[in-house]
């Protein structure tokens, strides 16, 4: 049998045992030491050690049941607030344990949420962002260039030729092609930077505090970093990619901004890939 510390209803049960004989218990007093047995003094006694033991039992039944209440509270505000993960479980009965059984599940399920919001915005090959991330991250970065008057440039690019690669050599080499641009982009970028894969060998760069024309040299950059990575079977000089650089105007939408990029980066497609073209202001660079 569980001891009396780790049993509510053991203490709920004791407590009442003894709160409905405190009169009983106070009238024996009485009787015995000699005090004055008439009907008055003994009803006043009885009345008044019936209240007496109804406080007690009634105080401590609500201190016995206060950590549920705690415990209820803090489930009702959930998730919106997560104190309920902070609860300290008082004593070791069936609300202790409740409430730590509780925390457990929700720390899981609070693990389990990251994960798959994890699983849902990270593309699962590069690392990196995937087009729902980079659609909820882009107004905040825009808000963010707005209020500090700083630019704000996209880089959109993808693999030249790249089913060319699928096709000649497997797609376990395409994906591992798609492995090493994701981990070039990561090894590249600022901490701030945004970057994601938008499609089978397309990807987006959001580029905070960063003017069209400093956008360019860093896609530059990644231009020259692919075209020097090495992956057997293929040459060195065989991965590359073909870039197109805008610069944000204010109020515009992620489509407005990559149907800019795209622009741009048909341009380079169409002057022999694996070449970094920008378009600001109706104006190619």
């Amino acid at each position: 049998m569980p001891t009396l510390g780790r049993s509510l209803i053991a203490k709920i049960f004791l407590v009442s045992f003894l709160s409905v004989h405190v009169p009983l218990i106070a009238l024996i007093i009485h009787l015995l030491s000699g005090f004055d047995t008439g009907p008055v003094p003994v009803f006043t006694l009885i009345l008044v050690a019936t209240l007496v033991g109804t406080a007690i039992c009634l105080f401590a039944i609500w201190r016995f049941i206060r950590p549920l209440h705690h415990l209820a509270e803090a489930l009702m505000k959930y998730p919106q607030d997560k104190s309920v993960l902070k609860l300290q479980s008082e004593g070791a009965d069936e609300i202790a344990i409740v409430t730590d059984v509780t925390k457990s599940m929700l720390w899981q399920v609070e693990e389990l949420t990251k994960k798959l919001k994890h699983q849902a915005t990270t593309d699962f090959l590069t690392g990196l962002g995937n087009r729902r991330w980079l659609t909820e991250q882009l107004p905040a970065a825009q808000s963010q260039a707005e209020r500090s008057n700083e630019p704000l440039s996209v880089i959109l690019f993808d693999l030249d030729k790249f089913k060319h690669i699928n096709d000649e050599h497997g797609h376990e080499v395409g994906d591992n092609v798609l492995m090493i641009v994701g981990e070039i982009v990561k090894d590249s970028l600022r901490p701030y930077d945004l970057a994601a894969r938008i499609g089978g060998e397309e990807f987006c760069i959001i580029l905070p505090r960063t003017s069209g024309e400093a956008a360019l040299s860093i896609a530059e950059r990644l231009r020259a970093a692919f075209e020097a990575s090495y992956l057997d079977p293929l040459p060195i000089g065989r991965v590359t990619c073909s870039f197109g650089v805008v610069q944000a105007g204010p109020d515009e939408r992620l489509q407005q901004l990559l149907r800019r990029a795209d622009t741009a980066l048909y341009k380079a497609k169409a002057a022999g890939r694996n070449t970094v073209i920008g378009v600001f202001a109706d104006k190619n660079i």
